[in-house]
């Protein structure tokens, strides 16, 4: 059962200041530990440079030119290797030289957290430590207080991940997406922008009143160029046709008019399946189902649209091919009926007399 206590004697502010330095003590051990890795990858590297150096001598002595040239090109191939990991290792060195803060100086830190942010708060079986935030407005928006907790036993990860969470108390989260309760807040993940490193320096120096400080400065902020949601879609996207407000798996976008639209305003064509809105949409007058342009096609002999599937490979709707049929018999029906015109005539014998022998 989760177990909260609220910082007031001076006796709570001391055991709450050792926690707190035993968290940053961890921490300086790991990168004391990541200076010895790399400190042994350096040395490695430099018994390797030492190694090709007596080879090169020995090649040099007994003439084998063609074994030191190999040397030669072996040691340029890994010169800029070795440049690389030097600067790194340079680099983590002079980053090293933040001293541990004593005891008294993380007290003076949570005393002044508490001046400059009211209660503060330390839950004893998560081993956390909250402030919360006044109610947070953004361009008329109301996302609510903020809890910003720091999880002191998640400190020695600091160099590889969030050691504190953001979470809404009272969540007025995106319309696309829940998980979202802040335009730079997703799962309770703070998107610090760049803010990263000093709130990482303000951990890490024990600096906790300047943590705090620098997350709500970027929670009171809204950064147009980098949001998770845009507060202009806050309250989810809207349907192009009918407005209703719609999540993002709600929202259905026509390549045909370039505009999003809620299920009620889509629908899909039947015959290549893209997703088109119902004013993009053309109901074939044959089978009576949705296609896009792409897929309709003109009849030949009434001049209508219909889709590519209700048309014969003459390009004929269903209706013209069968007049069409039924003209072609009944113009052969009149053939047959009519003499051919080189047919000799036949007399039938009037005005002509017999004549017995």
């Amino acid at each position: 059962m989760r177990k909260e206590i609220f910082m007031k004697t001076q006796k709570d502010f001391f055991r709450l200041s050792n926690l707190l330095l035993d968290g940053l003590s961890e921490l300086k051990k790991v990168k004391l530990r990541q200076i010895q890795s790399d400190f042994e990858n350096i040395s490695c590297k430099c018994r390797d440079v030492t190694k090709d150096s007596h080879l090169f001598f020995a090649a040099i002595g007994k003439s084998w030119l063609n074994s030191a040239e190999r040397v030669i090109s072996r040691v340029n191939r890994n010169l800029s290797d070795f440049s690389y990991h030097l600067a790194k290792f340079k680099e983590l060195i002079n980053a090293d030289e933040t001293a541990l803060p004593k005891l008294s100086d993380i007290y003076a830190e949570l005393i002044q957290t508490e001046q400059e942010f009211g209660q503060i708060t330390f839950d004893a079986s998560e081993k956390t430590l909250s402030v919360t935030t006044e109610p947070i407005t953004l361009e008329g928006i109301c996302l609510g207080p903020f809890e910003i907790r720091l999880f002191i036993g998640w400190i020695p990860k600091l160099y590889s991940s969030a050691v504190y969470r953001v979470i809404a108390l009272e969540p007025n989260p995106a319309g696309s997406d829940d998980n979202i309760t802040h335009p730079h807040v997703s799962s309770q993940c703070l998107c610090e922008g760049d803010g990263h490193y000093a709130i990482k320096s303000a951990i890490e120096q024990g600096r906790f009143c300047d943590f705090y400080t620098l997350v709500v400065n970027i929670l009171q902020t809204y950064n147009a160029d980098s949001p998770y949601v845009a507060l202009s879609e806050w309250q989810g996207f809207c349907c192009y046709d009918c407005g209703c407000s719609m999540s993002d798996d709600e929202r259905y976008y026509c390549e045909y008019c370039d505009h999003d639209y809620c299920p009620n305003c889509s629908t899909c064509c039947q015959s290549c399946d893209v997703t088109i809105c119902l004013g993009c949409a053309y109901e074939c007058p044959s089978c009576n189902e949705p296609v896009c342009r792409s897929c309709t096609a003109i009849c030949e002999d009434c001049s209508e649209k219909f889709c590519k599937d209700c048309l014969n490979e003459e390009n004929l709707c269903e209706n013209c091919h069968e007049q069409r049929k039924e003209n072609e018999d009944e113009e052969q029906e009149q053939l047959s009926g009519k003499p051919e015109a080189n047919a000799p005539i036949q007399s039938d014998g009037v005005g002509k007399t017999t004549i017995l022998s």
